[in-house]
């Protein structure tokens, strides 16, 4: 096996042996090279699959190891924190919280738990060791920063405001249809035959005939009860084929007819609008939710700021100096 980018052979004595690089210093506690290379390994898997070309491998690689360095500066500075805080998550709390991860992603047995983590790389022992770091770091982040967040009226009003009126609103179409169904094993012939009748129906309708009266009597679809009339919908609810004829058509122009996989359609574009915006109280704790998220982001870049600011860190390897903003842990 090809010895870790963290290991270096020395000479100790007249012998060979393996050392750890130092990647870093943080208040004269070391973060090894091997420990950025494990936290970054996932990820590094994950890139080496996409099979970039070598430049780019080497870049990208490069940049997970630099985040990976900067999360376990982050992480070193909160475990000091969690020490002076006597932060600590029980053995309860830690088995609670892996039962609530199996749960949520419908994991019945420890078996099945197992092999999910050996597809990341981890066994069980260390998967409790991360979570339980995970948990003290947000107890911790609790007590520091979430109790400052505050959420009132005015904000969720302002942020309905600016996420929802206004924003130019997406538009919807009012059409109808008349379908001439196809089987599904119809043969050309029968095919043709529908797509000329379709063809007939709009010379009559373009005519003046009464386009809710035809659809009443030849319409294959579930709104011929309704003249064919569809409502207003947004893109991404029909078939693209259709949808592209809808969102063109002029309103009131009757369409050539369109071919879909449920048989031949012609359209009417009735109206257009944008949609309206949803119901305020319908939306109000999804947006609370938000910005308490947000703010509690921003509090919690600020804290480990104030943190790296107060704590003596230095990167001993080039490669592993930040290039740009730390990301958030």
């Amino acid at each position: 096996m090809t010895p870790a980018l963290g290991m270096i052979l020395v000479a100790q004595l007249g012998a060979p042996e393996l050392v750890d690089r130092v990647a870093a210093m943080v208040d004269e506690s070391p973060i090894l090279l091997s420990e950025v290379e494990q936290r970054a390994e996932p990820e590094i898997q994950r890139l080496q699959a996409e099979n970039p070309d070598p430049q780019e491998l080497a870049h990208r690689r490069d940049a997970m190891l630099r985040q990976a360095l900067q999360v376990l500066i982050d992480e070193q500075l909160l475990q000091g924190q969690l020490k002076e805080s006597n932060v600590e998550i029980s053995d309860q709390q830690l088995d609670e919280a892996i039962a609530d991860v199996k749960t949520r992603n419908g994991i019945r047995d420890d078996e099945t738990f197992v092999k999910a983590l050996a597809h990341e790389n981890l066994t069980m022992e260390a998967y409790r060791r991360q979570l339980r770091r995970q948990l003290e770091k947000q107890k911790l982040l609790n007590t520091k920063v979430r109790g400052q967040v505050k959420v009132g009226d005015d904000d969720l009003k302002a942020e309905y405001e600016r996420t929802y009126v206004q924003v130019t609103g997406e538009q919807e179409v009012h059409a109808r249809h008349i379908l001439l169904q196809l089987k599904r094993d119809a043969s050309a012939a029968e095919d043709n035959a529908l797509r000329q009748r379709a063809q007939e129906i709009t010379q009559r309708l373009r005519a003046g005939a009464d386009f809710a009266k035809l659809a009443r009597e030849l319409s294959d679809g579930p709104s011929a009860s309704q003249g064919g009339d569809l409502g207003y919908f947004r893109r991404g609810v029909m078939v693209a084929e259709f949808e592209k004829v809808a969102f063109s058509l002029p309103i009131g122009a009757v369409s050539d007819p369109v071919r879909t996989q449920f048989g031949w359609h012609v359209i009417q574009v009735i109206d257009r609008r944008k949609a309206p915006p949803p119901p305020f109280d319908t939306v109000k704790e999804e947006l609370r939710q938000k910005l308490q998220r947000d703010q509690a982001d921003r509090l919690t870049q600020d804290y480990l700021t104030s943190l790296r600011k107060d704590a003596a860190i230095e990167i001993k390897i080039d490669s592993l100096k930040p290039q740009g903003p730390a990301p958030s842990p």
